[in-house]
């Protein structure tokens, strides 16, 4: 998956297995690693995996350390970078089961953006406060959006994008066609760009 931005491990790993579930293959292998990362629970996914963690230092309250293992309490970024080894474990095994998959609808790039759509709103909303576990995304994008005041045009386009992510996920003619369903979302990508919540 190529793009013209440098992007993050979790992009082409999650996006991968989004074209995965596109395609009407069943999610059997690795279904509870990608329902982990897919819902920003790294910690859990760190457990399920336990690739390597990268060194950190990190700072919290004053103490500078060099302990790198993985806590609940990490906020999201730190969790994302300590996931990255285990990622790209996850995306060998995920390609090594699946195999080459080609989508003459959505192109890669499309699933990469739609991967940072959904962490970056969920790990803003995070961040906040605003999250239990495994909340799904219509509620993060409403508790996010309330938060920073965003007008209702504005949180009924960001919903669109969620639609069109939706329509990946699960097929149910969301959008007259898939072009549509793309022009839809890079509108949703531009508004939480201009809000400031992408990662």
């Amino acid at each position: 998956m190529k793009t013209d931005r440098e992007i993050l491990i979790i992009e082409p790993a999650v996006g991968y297995m989004l074209k995965v579930l596109k395609s009407g293959k069943t999610i059997t292998h690795f279904k509870n690693e990608f329902g982990h990362i897919r819902h920003g629970n790294y910690f859990d996914f760190l457990n399920l995996v336990q690739g390597p963690i990268p060194p950190m230092t990190t700072y919290n309250n004053g103490i500078v350390t060099n302990d790198n293992t993985p806590r609940k309490t990490d906020c999201d970024f730190a969790l994302l970078l300590k996931s990255g080894p285990s990622l790209m474990i996850f995306f060998k095994n995920c390609t090594s089961v699946y195999g080459h998959i080609v989508d003459n609808d959505v192109p890669d790039n499309i699933y990469l953006k739609a991967v940072l759509f959904e962490i970056s709103l969920r790990m803003h909303a995070n961040n906040y406060g605003l999250l239990n576990e495994r909340e799904k995304l219509i509620d993060v994008i409403n508790k996010l959006c309330s938060l920073k005041n965003i007008s209702q045009t504005d949180i009924e386009d960001i919903h669109k994008g969620r639609v069109f992510i939706n329509m990946i996920k699960h097929f149910d003619n969301q959008f007259p066609t898939w072009a549509d369903g793309i022009s839809a979302f890079n509108n949703a990508y531009e508004i939480i760009e201009k809000h400031e919540l992408k990662i």
